[in-house]
């Protein structure tokens, strides 16, 4: 009972000198309001941002990403699933999200007491310098410790919000890998169109030249045309034959491109079975340039990690502050297991800790970090000045290809028609056969470049999905965990 009476007046001083203590920081902490100076975190002036684009759009804001439903092609939709599900570069941006989100469990245990336990068993050996006698004594020991930092200055805080923002820009950045490879499935699968409708068109072509070069060497051996007719359709001939392979070498090569976005080695066969372009919808609403700070995932992770660097700083400036740790102990001890929890002890203690001098270090810290928040405010503003290009760029691309298939296929008419009349009076001998070949390449020229066009039409339109951005399916996006929390 006289033990116990004794630790209470020892406990109760010491509590004193803790509340002492704790009246020293406040007054301090009130001191140092002036220390923590907020940091400017306008990216952006007024007005700054344009209000609206310098093509008249549809300015109705666009939330949801287009970009999937864009073709409504169920073939172009599976290999899309296919490549969520396998591909490479998507999973690794998985990984790096649940690094974040570990990395903000480890952050935020800085915020509550950390208690250990020790069970210490010991053996020690004595010998009697006068009897010259050995003896053996047993010591077993049980203890548990714990610590807590009071966190005056906010610093834990400010360390857990900085990983927060981070996992948060981890999510996005997922986002953003996700849209950039539906767009880049969508595009190599429009390729892989385009070679294949050119391919089909390259033999359609071929087997055309080819019966009109029989009828040339029949009218050549009835004497009815001159051999340099004849020379001149092989001519024909052989372009379309030269390029073939070609035609063929690039599809296998985007296969193998499809094939790595699908998380596949290039040895793995498909095949697309459309035959021509599928149906477009109308341009997307894009609303105004100020949406894409909330559609665009690029835009908004950029915004986190800005966030982020501030509470960097934060923490930073607290670091050359004053901190002071609580510790408790208690020990149970004694030379038998039996009797192990019949003496105990308990220590209470606190740790008051404030750098003095460190040649700068701390504040060069701090100055390193607020240069990195500026760097990263820069980043963030040049995120959303190249969005706005983006956009910018694809109405502009979309609108102008639009112009050009049309004055291409104003173009095919007229050389259609000056094609025929070539073949007319070639066949009623006022003419010679080469403006025949001329006509007959440029009709062939320009059916493989409306392909190529439209096809280009179409990859615009997918620019400006992406660069709209939007938001996809929760079930779609959410990064899935993989790994159990073990």
């Amino acid at each position: 009972m006289y033990h116990q009476i004794k630790f209470l007046k020892k406990n109760r001083k010491l509590m004193k000198h803790i509340k002492r203590i704790s009246v020293l920081i406040s007054l301090v902490s009130l001191c140092a309001c002036s220390f923590f100076k907020e940091i400017e975190t306008n990216a952006f002036k007024e007005n700054e941002i344009p209000k609206q684009y310098t093509i008249d759009v549809n300015k109705k804001k666009t939330t949801l990403f287009l970009g999937i439903a864009a073709f409504g092609d169920s073939e172009l939709n599976n290999l899309i699933y296919q490549a969520i599900q396998n591909n490479l570069t998507l999973e690794s941006t998985r990984i790096q999200y649940m690094q974040a989100k570990a990395q903000v469990s480890i952050v935020g245990a800085a915020q509550y007491p950390h208690l250990n336990a020790t069970f210490d068993p010991s053996m020690s050996k004595n010998k009697s310098m006068d009897t010259g006698t050995h003896s053996w004594k047993n010591n077993f020991s049980l203890g548990m410790m714990s610590s807590f930092e009071i966190d005056f200055w906010g610093k834990l805080r400010a360390q857990k919000k900085s990983a927060q923002f981070e996992l948060t820009a981890a999510e996005l950045d997922y986002q953003t890998a996700m849209i950039s490879l539906i767009s880049e499935t969508a595009i190599c699968w429009l390729e892989i169109l385009s070679q294949r409708m050119q391919q089909e068109l390259l033999q359609k072509q071929l087997a055309t030249n080819r019966m009109y070069l029989k009828l040339i060497r029949l009218r050549f051996q009835k004497g009815m045309v001159g051999s340099l007719d004849v020379y001149q359709q092989q001519q024909v001939v052989a372009s379309i034959l030269s390029q073939l392979p070609m035609i063929e070498a690039q599809t296998r090569l985007l296969y193998n491109q499809m094939n790595l976005l699908c998380g596949s080695p290039p040895q793995k066969h498909f095949t697309v079975t459309r035959k021509e372009f599928p149906s477009l919808k109308r341009l997307p609403s894009a609303g105004v340039p100020s949406d894409l700070l909330t559609n665009r995932p690029d835009i908004r992770a950029s915004w986190n990690r800005l966030q982020a660097s501030y509470q960097n700083v934060w923490v930073s400036k607290a670091r050359q502050l004053p901190s002071l740790t609580l510790s408790a102990s208690g020990n149970f001890e004694s030379e038998k297991i039996a009797n192990l929890f019949d003496a105990w002890f308990v220590r209470l203690a606190s740790q008051l800790t404030s750098p003095i001098f460190d040649a700068g270090r701390l504040r060069a810290e701090t100055k390193a970090i607020r240069a990195k928040a500026y760097a990263q405010m820069l980043q963030y503003r040049k995120t959303v000045f190249n969005a706005i290009k983006e956009v910018e760029d694809a109405f502009v691309q979309t609108h102008q290809q639009k112009k050009h298939i049309e004055a291409l296929k104003k173009e095919q008419g007229i050389v259609q028609k000056a094609l025929e009349e070539a073949r007319n009076r070639y066949q009623k001998g006022l003419s010679d056969y080469l403006p025949v070949l001329t006509h007959t390449l440029t009709v062939q020229r320009l059916d493989r470049e409306m392909i190529q066009e439209r096809a280009k039409y179409y990859q615009y339109h997918i620019y400006l999905y992406r660069a709209l951005g939007g938001q996809l399916p929760k079930s779609m996006y959410m990064p899935k965990t993989g790994e159990s929390d073990e």
